[in-house]
């Protein structure tokens, strides 16, 4: 009788201790989910930043500003542009870059 008794309250009390360890581990999920949600959001912010960033410095008047301030570039004059002629390989449009214009060297 004493015997079983015992059982049964060992029994119960694994299950206190299991649901306080499984009401535990809920609450720690919780609180990671939280956290993994707050560093999705900086990391999208972030994201949305180093695209605004990316424009910014790809943009064509920047680069063409520091190729004539830094790099002392000029556009180049009529005639300084030469283009090369290559066979076209079998089946290729006759055209290498179709409806690209480029400055012909004057004769």
């Amino acid at each position: 009788m004493i015997f079983r008794r015992i059982l049964i309250g060992s029994a119960v009390l694994l299950v206190i201790l299991l649901d306080i360890w499984q009401h535990t581990h809920i609450v720690t999920l919780g609180y990671e989910i939280e956290l993994a949600q707050q560093r999705y959001k900086a990391l999208q912010q972030m994201h949305k930043q180093l695209l605004v960033e990316v424009e910014t410095l790809s943009a064509l008047d920047r680069i063409e500003q520091i190729a004539v301030a830094r790099l002392g570039m000029t556009r180049p004059q009529d005639g300084q542009i030469i283009m090369v002629q290559t066979p076209a390989p079998p089946g290729a449009s006759p055209e290498p870059f179709p409806g690209l214009q480029v400055a012909r060297k004057a004769p």
